[in-house]
C-alpha cells in the first residue's frame, strides 16, 4: 500500500505462505486466491438479502396506527429497536465478510497495480492502509444504510395504508399522477390499478431482488459442485474457470473465472474496500496483457487480446450492476418516489412532519450523488479502453475475425452505459428540482414538469374536478380495492 506493507491481519495465512515461498518477485495471479472469497461473497450476499426482505415485512407487522380518528400522520413503529435488530447484524455480516475476502484479494491486487506504476512517479497517499480501510468500511456502512432506508420507508407508506390518514395521500397522489402521466402510459403500467402504497412495496421488491439475481446470473457456476474454492498454493495449478448463466453455451471458450465473478459479488455486497480498487487493478491488468501480447506472434497475441478484452467486459458488468441496479433502480426510482411522499405529506398532513421519512430522503439523495464521481472515473476508463484496443487490433486482418464478437460485445456495453448515465443524470437532478420546488415554491408540495410553462411554474392545485380519483377504491376499514362505477 504505497511503500507501507499489509498488516498482517489483512493477509490470510495461506497467502502469507505463498509469499513466503515464491516471493514478492513473482506477481501471485488474483484467480488462485480469489476462490475462497467468492464464499464469503455468497455469504454475504444471503445475509443482505434476508435482512433487507425481513426488515420491511417485520416493521409492517408492529407498525400502528394512532388511536386518534382525526389523526392525518403516518402509521409509528419502534425504529432504534429495527435498526438494532437488523441494521447491526447485517453491518456485522457485510463487513466481516468484506475484511475476509480482502485477506485473499488485497495483495494480489496491489502486487498487479504496483507492478504497473513501477515506472511513473506516484503522489505519496495522503492516508496510510489503518486509516484508508476504516473510510472504505464507513462508505460500505452508508451503502447498507442507504438500502436500510429504502426498506423502512416501503415499510411506513405501506402500514400507513391502514391509517385514516392514507386517505388524503392517496387523493392527493391521483391528482398528481393523472395530471402529470398520460391515461394511455397509466394504464400500460397499470398505475391506475394501484395505489401509492402498492408502487412504492413493488418498486422496492424489484430493487431488492433485482441485485441478487444479476449477481448470482453472472457468478454462480453451474457446476458448482464440481469447483474446488481453496487457495492455489501451487503455481503450477491452474484455477478452473466454469460457465455461469451469463455465458454462452454455444461457445466452450466463454468462460467465467474466479476473479471475475467475485468482483460483481463485492459491487452488490457494497464492499467497497475491494471494489474501490477494482478499477485501477483491471487497468493494470489490461496494459500488462496488451504490453505482453505486442511480443508474441500473432496466433497467440489474439489469445492474449482475448484475455485482455474479457477483463475488460467484467468490468462492464460490474458498471451495469452499479449505475443500472444500484443507480437507476435503487436509488434514482427511490428518491423520486420519496420526494413525491415529502411533497404529498407536505400537503396531507402540514402538521405530522416524520423524522425519520426526511432521514430517509437525505440518505437516499445524497447516495444519488455520490456515485457521480464513479461514473465520471468509469468513462475515463471506457475512452481508454477503447484507445488500447483501436491501438492493438486491426479488424482488417483476418486473423482478429476471433475477437470481432466481444468488440462488439464490448461496444455494446458502452452504449448501455451510456444511456444508463444519461438516465442517471436526468432522474437525480429532476429529483433535486422536484424537491426544491415542493419543499420552497409550491404551496400544496406536488410540482410537475409537464405543468411548467412560460405563465405557469409546475406547482399542482389540488382540484379534483376532471379527475377521476374514484374510479378504483379502496376501503381503508375492509382493506379491499374495487371499481366504483
Amino acid at each position: 500500500f504505497g511503500s507501507e506493507e499489509l498488516p498482517g491481519w489483512m493477509e490470510d495465512h495461506l497467502i502469507k505462505v505463498i509469499r513466503r515461498e515464491e516471493g514478492d518477485e513473482k506477481q501471485i495471479d488474483l484467480n488462485r486466491t480469489a476462490g475462497p472469497a467468492m464464499l464469503w461473497g455468497f455469504a454475504s450476499l444471503v445475509g443482505l438479502t434476508y435482512f433487507m426482505t425481513a426488515l420491511p415485512v417485520v416493521g409492517f407487522y408492529i407498525a400502528r396506527c394512532n388511536a386518534d380518528m382525526h389523526y392525518d400522520g403516518f402509521a409509528k413503529y419502534p425504529e432504534i429497536i429495527l435498526w438494532l435488530i437488523f441494521f447491526l447484524p447485517l453491518a456485522v455480516i457485510v463487513l466481516a465478510a468484506q475484511w475476509k475476502a480482502s485477506t485473499f484479494l488485497l495483495v494480489p491486487m496491489l502486487q498487479e497495480i504496483q507492478a504497473c506504476n513501477s515506472d511513473t512517479e506516484r503522489p505519496p497517499r495522503l492516508l496510510g492502509f489503518r486509516q484508508w480501510y476504516i473510510v472504505m468500511c464507513a462508505f460500505t456502512m452508508f451503502n447498507l444504510l442507504d438500502q436500510m432506508t429504502n426498506a423502512l420507508f416501503a415499510a411506513k407508506i405501506y402500514s400507513t395504508k391502514q391509517c385514516n390518514g392514507y386517505d388524503k395521500i392517496q387523493e392527493f397522489w391521483e391528482v398528481a399522477i393523472q395530471k402529470s402521466v398520460p391515461s394511455l402510459m397509466r394504464k400500460s403500467l397499470f398505475l391506475d390499478y394501484m395505489d401509492f402504497a402498492d408502487i412504492t412495496v413493488i418498486i422496492y421488491i424489484f430493487q431488492l431482488f433485482v441485485q441478487p439475481i444479476f449477481a448470482l446470473v453472472f457468478s454462480l457456476p453451474l457446476n458448482i459442485k464440481a469447483l474446488n474454492f481453496k487457495v492455489r498454493l501451487s503455481r503450477d495449478d491452474t484455477p478452473p474457470k466454469f460457465k455461469t448463466i451469463s455465458d454462452d453455451n454455444s461457445n466452450d471458450e466463454d468462460l467465467t473465472d474466479f476473479k471475475s465473478a467475485v468482483m460483481v459479488l463485492a459491487e452488490v455486497n457494497r464492499m467497497e474496500a475491494l471494489v474501490s480498487f477494482d478499477l485501477d487493478y483491471r487497468r493494470a491488468l489490461i496494459e500488462r496483457l496488451m504490453s505482453d501480447a505486442d511480443h508474441y506472434e500473432l496466433s497467440a497475441k489474439v489469445h492474449i487480446i482475448e484475455e485482455a478484452l474479457e477483463v475488460g467486459l467484467a468490468v462492464l458488468a460490474r458498471t451495469a450492476a452499479r449505475f443500472c441496479l444500484k443507480g437507476l433502480v435503487q436509488n434514482c426510482l427511490q428518491v423520486n418516489l420519496q420526494v413525491s411522499m415529502q411533497a404529498i405529506s407536505k400537503a396531507s398532513m402540514p402538521d405530522h412532519f416524520d423524522f425519520f421519512n426526511g432521514v430517509n430522503l437525505g440518505v437516499t439523495m445524497f447516495a444519488v450523488f455520490l456515485d457521480i464521481p464513479d461514473m465520471i472515473n468509469i468513462f475515463y476508463f471506457i475512452w481508454w479502453l477503447q484507445d488500447e484496443v483501436d491501438k492493438h487490433v486491426s479488424m482488417s486482418e483476418t486473423t482478429f475475425a476471433s475477437v470481432k464478437g466481444r468488440i462488439d460485445t464490448m461496444h455494446y456495453r458502452f452504449l448501455r452505459i451510456k444511456i444508463y448515465a444519461v438516465l442517471y443524470v436526468f432522474m437525480a437532478g429532476y429529483a433535486l428540482v422536484k424537491l426544491f420546488m415542493a419543499l420552497m415554491v409550491c404551496d400544496n408540495g406536488e410540482w410537475n414538469l409537464s405543468d411548467v410553462s412560460w405563465n405557469h411554474n409546475g406547482c399542482v392545485a389540488f382540484e379534483l374536478s376532471g379527475i377521476n380519483a374514484r374510479e378504483w377504491q379502496c376501503n381503508i376499514t375492509e382493506y379491499q380495492c374495487h371499481y366504483v362505477s
